[in-house]
């Protein structure tokens, strides 16, 4: 190495990208004195970059050539120094991809094991902006979930299941609602003041925000002050879909180990739910005293085993609409078990139960979830069901609400001028659908309010590319009966059309997507 200039340049060309504290260590065995190479290093040749967005400990930077930034190795020395140098990102990097790389921005401060907002420590916002920041996360819209927090999918860290998002949401919320109404009826948490992670709330205790909390009163918990009783906490985060490792147990023991370490802060309980637990992250949340447990050991083996086949369901949705509706009757009575199971189930299911009866009656093939990309605002939207015969194509709109519910005049102007203009120009754009005919079809199992039927009437008079036409439940009710077997027929009266909460007013739905998550998958016709 004749000069600290070729020396550095050399030692990233050996070596690749890394921290400057690891190069001086490599420059140290080479012989040089530790001030020697702490010159070097503070003296970079203008070959070299410096990663900006984040920082290390002992003033370390992350350095590399230009022409190595975007490679494998890069992305690979750059999350090796996160996770040996800054367990406050390698956590929340853990947290995503236990996620499998994709969830609500909203999740976030669940998912990333950092605070909200807590002195000497990186809130979760600071740490989502400096992910942002280097490229390992990035946000996008997802219809109709929102903006999404995503792994960069050129960095080693695993695949993005973005067609399993919606999947993997809605089986945790029925797993949410499970666990609240068994922690009200155990007195393990306050049936009436426990909350649970929604779009528009997180759940907090002290400086952290979890999947579930609520005050609990349990003997070992509550205190009791010169005033009135004062409750601990019981908190609670749930992953589905994944066999969590060490890794990805990270962030559940920093939140609860910080907590730990507060002040004044009340006694808490932590549980962790998912799927299965490697040896080694059972150890490592039991060893602490952490409830880490599985839905069929806290609810039973049929319980645990419906929610397992409502997500393999939903991951595979077009697939099972067109060969097993018996399988979505099994669900919705397997999971009638668990309150608050329906209202979750009913949208969802909804879609595969359109995709039946279209396959079954139009014939052809069907996809379930599908997206199509917003060239105008850069997100992506969702087609609910697309049935494709021949030259002809359907797209429907699924909306399974209750049967007294109104489709009001918003939503339906919003499907007719933002949502068809962008899936049709989209569509149209492919080859194979370059001269097809298009329709676009609103299927609810509730009602249209009439403003809602008048601006349909409208479109459907006006429009010449594409068709329009809607369903209201008792004419998709209508439709079922043309099914050889009235199977569907059954499940749209017994959990749709003539559910007990039919009785219940008649409420116009003016942001009904709060009710509605779509699945992704498709199937060809045999």
């Amino acid at each position: 190495m004749r000069n600290s200039s070729n020396a550095v340049l050399e030692l990233l060309e050996q070596y690749g990208p890394g921290l400057t504290t690891d190069l001086a260590a490599k420059l140290r065995n080479s012989g040089i004195s530790a001030e020697a190479a702490r010159k070097r290093l503070s003296r970079l040749p203008e070959q070299v970059r410096i990663l900006r967005g984040i920082g290390f400990p002992k003033r370390a930077r992350f350095i590399y050539l230009e022409e190595q930034f975007g490679s494998p190795e890069y992305w690979d020395a750059l999350i090796a120094a996160i996770r040996t140098s800054n367990p406050s990102y390698a956590a929340a990097l853990a947290g995503m991809q236990a996620r499998r790389g994709i969830i609500p921005i909203a999740h976030f401060p669940i998912v990333s094991g950092a605070p909200l907002q807590q002195k000497r420590h990186l809130s979760s916002s600071v740490i989502l902006e400096g992910l942002a920041r280097i490229s390992l996360l990035d946000t996008y819209e997802v219809e109709p979930v929102g903006e999404c927090v995503v792994l960069n999918s050129k960095a080693p860290l695993g695949e993005v299941a973005n067609s399993n998002l919606r999947a993997r949401l809605l089986t945790e919320d029925v797993l949410l609602d499970a666990i609240r109404a068994w922690a009200g009826k155990l007195n393990f948490a306050s049936a009436n003041t426990t909350t649970v992670r929604n779009r528009h709330s997180t759940p907090q205790f002290g400086t952290f925000a979890f999947d579930i909390c609520g005050p609990s009163y349990l003997y070992p918990v509550r205190r009791q002050t010169k005033g009135p009783l004062r409750p601990g906490f019981f908190v609670c985060d749930v992953i589905i879909g994944v066999t969590l490792t060490e890794i990805h147990v990270q962030p559940f023991l920093r939140k609860c180990q910080t907590l730990s370490s507060l002040r004044n802060l009340r006694p808490f309980i932590p549980v962790l739910i998912a799927d299965s637990f490697e040896p080694e992250a059972l150890r490592a949340l039991r060893s602490v005293g952490i409830m880490a447990t599985t839905p069929s050991a806290l609810f039973g083996d049929d319980v645990g085993r419906a929610l397992k086949d409502l997500f393999e369901t939903l991951s595979n949705a077009a697939a099972i609409a067109a060969t097993d509706p018996a399988r979505l009757e099994a669900l919705f009575s397997k999971l009638s078990k668990i309150e608050g199971a329906a209202k979750n189930l009913r949208g969802a299911l909804f879609e595969l139960l359109v995709g039946h009866m279209v396959r079954e009656i139009e014939g052809g093939s069907i996809d379930i979830g599908q997206s199509v990309y917003d060239a105008k605002t850069g997100g992506i939207r969702e087609i609910d069901v697309r049935q494709v015969s021949q030259k002809r194509v359907n797209i429907y709109e699924c909306r399974g609400y209750q049967p007294t519910a109104l489709m009001g005049p918003d939503e339906v102007e919003t499907w007719l001028t933002e949502k068809i203009p962008v899936i049709y120009s989209a569509l149209r754009k492919e080859d194979r659908f370059s001269n097809a005919t298009f329709n676009f079809g609103l299927w609810t199992t509730g009602k249209f309010h009439p403003d809602a039927v008048k601006l349909l009437k409208d479109a459907k008079s006006k429009t010449r590319k594409y068709g329009i036409d809607w369903r209201d439940g008792p004419a998709v009710r209508k439709y079922s009966t043309g099914l050889t077997a009235s199977r569907i027929t059954k499940i749209l009266d017994e959990h749709y059309l003539k559910h007990p909460l039919s009785d219940l007013p008649v409420e116009v739905q003016s942001n009904p997507e709060e009710l509605h998550i779509p699945i992704s998958v498709a199937v060809a016709s045999p």
